[in-house]
């Protein structure tokens, strides 16, 4: 079942078009990611969808919700919950109280809110961190305090805003498992925006791929890894 449409989507700023014309559809329980070079449109994509910014023309539905005419507020409570390429976590307040602030369209924070903010810590391991401050926390560690966040607002859809940035070898790794295995423990959808390709490739369902604000592919990782336009678009000269 297609859970989120996003179609004919055009976002301007000025006269610089910065998504031109996009349609595409993240299925129920799909991990898709959308890749493209810096400036591409994608967190552009992440920004209308949770409605900071004003697409043009075009239209986007989250299971069968019309997202572009509700207000920013709503969008929480349908379902939708994002990480930000910056971090976007409040340094004097604890991991706990952080994660909190993800759940905030569930109601008043009370005893059970608490409760499932620590069980998602402990899922995360990050249990041992609950009464910590977060500031001076590694940054790998405050990556995965947002993700514990966004999990917090009870979603079904996870958007990841490139998640692996600035993370090790070895976490990415990690963050590869983690992903996948939270999709399929709470039952989630994920669009990923991502440059690590070994992680995108390795975990994805499908792969959207924009260049200067268009889609030039879409498809499995396999198809997309071999398309000529996306070789093109991603070393600058044209496939051999």
């Amino acid at each position: 079942m297609v859970l989120l449409s996003v179609e004919d989507l055009l976002v301007t700023f000025g006269g610089v078009v910065a998504i031109a014309d996009l349609s595409f559809t993240l299925d129920e329980g799909q991990i898709c990611a959308l890749i493209g070079p810096n400036g591409a449109g994608k967190t552009t994509l992440f920004n209308c969808v949770s409605r900071l910014y004003e697409p043009k023309s075009g239209r986007i539905t989250f299971d069968g919700h019309e997202l572009l005419r509700m207000p920013a507020y709503r969008i929480a409570r349908l379902g939708i919950a994002r990480t930000f390429q910056n971090l976007a976590l409040f340094p004097a307040l604890s991991v706990t109280d952080n994660v909190l602030v993800g759940g905030y369209a569930q109601g008043k924070v009370n005893a059970k809110r608490r409760a499932e903010a620590r069980d998602i810590l402990e899922r995360l391991s990050l249990d041992h961190l609950a009464d910590r401050p977060a500031v001076g926390l590694p940054y790998g560690t405050l990556k995965r305090i947002e993700i514990a966040r966004a999990l917090a607002g009870r979603p079904r859809l996870l958007m990841l805003d490139e998640p692996a940035a600035g993370l090790t070898h070895s976490e990415v790794d990690e963050l590869s498992e983690l992903v996948r295995a939270l999709r399929d423990e709470f039952h989630l959808s994920v669009l990923l925006v991502e440059h690590h390709m070994a992680m995108v490739m390795s975990i994805s369902d499908k792969v959207v791929v924009l260049d200067f604000g268009g889609k030039i592919a879409e498809g499995t990782p396999e198809e997309t890894r071999a398309n000529p336009r996306v070789v093109e678009a991603y070393l600058g000269a044209p496939a051999s």
